[in-house]
């Protein structure tokens, strides 16, 4: 039989009915995600709940209330103004204190010339100006000057647009989608021409025309237009095609994340 040294735990002094009274707050847990806590397809990615009122997609697939998406640009481009602002401010800071350093470095190269051209006594050179700088170095007036700027350059420059919540790619008013949701009995987003219910399938959305509202319809009813590229439901011409971003699920077999871990100290 091995030391107990050398055995699995050996080290730890607690048993294992002790371990698991105290390791409430130690180790890394996880916990499945459900179907609710996932992205649902026709629903506000910011308000979170079904998207009717004048529903839009951005470039990269997600849909949103025009409302809710229009006020998070608002207040996004509000703040950046204000960061734009503060990283003018800074940068016009750090301009004077350069400045105002190369004129005290002139100032001081005339001072150094003009007193290298007097011819001073003597007695005058071993004059302490100030006898109690080498007596007490410690006091205040004294310390030399930091020559370190207190202004900062922030570390990037601020974008002129305001990421997307999702993607974070820039984004604008310009670039959103208005879509034609049509749902059932049920509250569920259907496909414009078979009338499926779309939870975790692809979904495509048929841009026709500026400024009419895109038809929502499965990526499988698309693939069978075969060389037709006008819109099943309204005989326009299709100009762009949207991937719009698929639903979630807890399965894995969905393909997104279905897992969450949060990692926390060991009890060692």
């Amino acid at each position: 039989m091995t030391r107990k040294s050398k055995q699995a735990g050996g080290n730890m002094p607690l048993t294992a009915v002790e371990r698991k009274k105290y390791s409430k707050g130690y180790g890394t847990t996880k916990t499945r995600l459900s179907g609710i806590s996932q992205y649902t397809f026709g629903h506000c990615a910011l308000s979170l709940h079904a998207a009717k009122d004048r529903p839009v997609a951005t470039p990269s697939g997600f849909i949103y209330e025009r409302a809710s998406i229009l006020e998070y640009l608002l207040t996004k481009t509000q703040e950046l103004k204000q960061e734009k602002y503060n990283y003018e401010k800074v940068l016009q800071q750090k301009k004077d204190e350069e400045s105002q350093k190369e004129e005290l470095e002139r100032k001081e190269k005339v001072r150094s010339f003009e007193q290298a051209q007097k011819v001073v006594s003597s007695k005058r050179q071993k004059t302490e100006v100030n006898p109690l700088k080498r007596t007490s170095y410690w006091l205040a007036e004294f310390q030399p000057e930091s020559s370190e700027s207190t202004s900062k350059i922030p570390g990037r420059i601020p974008p002129t647009r305001p990421p997307s919540p999702n993607s974070l790619n820039p984004l604008g008013m310009k670039d959103l989608v208005e879509l034609n949701l049509k749902r059932n009995s049920d509250d569920q987003v259907v496909c414009a021409v078979s009338e499926k219910s779309i939870n975790t399938q692809q979904a495509i959305a048929l841009i026709t025309k500026k400024g009419k509202p895109a038809e929502v319809v499965l990526e499988q009813v698309y693939n069978n237009l075969g060389k037709e590229r006008n819109c099943p439901v309204t005989g326009k011409k299709i100009v762009k095609i949207l991937v719009l971003q698929k639903g979630g699920s807890s399965f894995a077999a969905a393909g997104g994340v279905v897992e969450a871990k949060t990692y926390r100290p060991t009890m060692t």
